[in-house]
């Protein structure tokens, strides 16, 4: 159970740092109404996960028709516009106001930190970003919204305009290399964090949780916001066991930033 002791020492962990350094998972974006894939009633309980390696993705036309009708029916984002940030993605723009965030690393694929106001070049997503959709064989990019209206006008699998190529979503599938430049982000957002908040992740998909792991074995404190046990407790300076939308604000507010509604 988490009390009010808690809330205080995360805020007095954190009450000296300048350059906080967050980590998000999914658990800062259920608040939105976004399941955890890997909850009990996420995607990988519904779906075979072989379906999302990007050898069977290039290989089977009928894995990205498939693919492309998740997207249309809203089950992998592709609806994103009926998707909003909540209080605790509003939380962490406030404290990137109060001059108190040197970046945020994402293990999400939503692009909800932008969308509550985050700049793009303040955040880090590791495995993509689902609003965005390329060409796997020349440089063309469309947002994924242009794309579902591909598939709405009757293209079972749409095709790349230019060179008939295969399009997939900018999102890491299995099988996949994280992004290079945002991994260059998260190495540059770690180096500089004096203190790190990680949010709704259980730290246990790696390599993207040896980011905040690093940086608290490296004696920088690290507050933990998450329900349920993550991989990493041990290395927490605090731990709240409360849901993102309730915990964030607080806690930023704590820290003396202005929290908008």
């Amino acid at each position: 159970m988490t009390d009010s002791s808690s809330m205080t020492r995360a805020a007095e962990a954190l009450s000296g740092c300048k350059q906080i350094m967050v980590f998000t998972g999914a658990g800062v974006s259920t608040e939105s109404g976004i399941p955890d894939f890997r909850g009990p009633e996420g995607l990988w309980t519904k779906l075979d996960p072989e379906d999302f390696h990007i050898d069977r993705y290039m290989s089977s036309r009928r894995v990205r028709v498939m693919r492309w009708r998740l997207h249309q029916q809203g089950e992998l984002l592709g609806a994103a516009s009926q998707v909003k940030p909540n209080a605790a993605h509003l939380a962490i723009v406030d404290l990137w106001k109060a001059g108190r965030l040197t970046g945020c690393v994402t293990q999400n694929i939503d692009g909800l930190h932008q969308e509550a106001g985050l700049p793009d070049d303040l955040v880090s997503e590791l495995h993509g970003n689902v609003r965005k959709t390329g060409c796997m064989s020349c440089p063309a990019q469309w947002p994924t919204a242009e794309v579902i209206e591909w598939v709405n006008a009757g293209q079972e699998e749409p095709r790349c305009p230019q060179c008939g190529g295969i399009v997939k979503t900018a999102t890491v599938s299995f099988g996949q290399m994280l992004p290079e430049r945002e991994i260059q982000k998260a190495r540059f957002f770690s180096a500089m964090a004096d203190g790190v908040l990680v949010i709704g992740s259980t730290l246990s998909v790696f390599p993207a949780a040896e980011f905040p792991a690093s940086a608290a074995r490296s004696g920088i404190p690290m507050v933990i916001i998450n329900l349920g046990e993550t991989a990493f407790d041990h290395l927490a300076a605090a731990k709240l066991s409360l849901p993102a939308g309730e915990a964030v604000p607080s806690l930023v507010a704590a820290l003396g930033a202005e929290v908008g509604e």
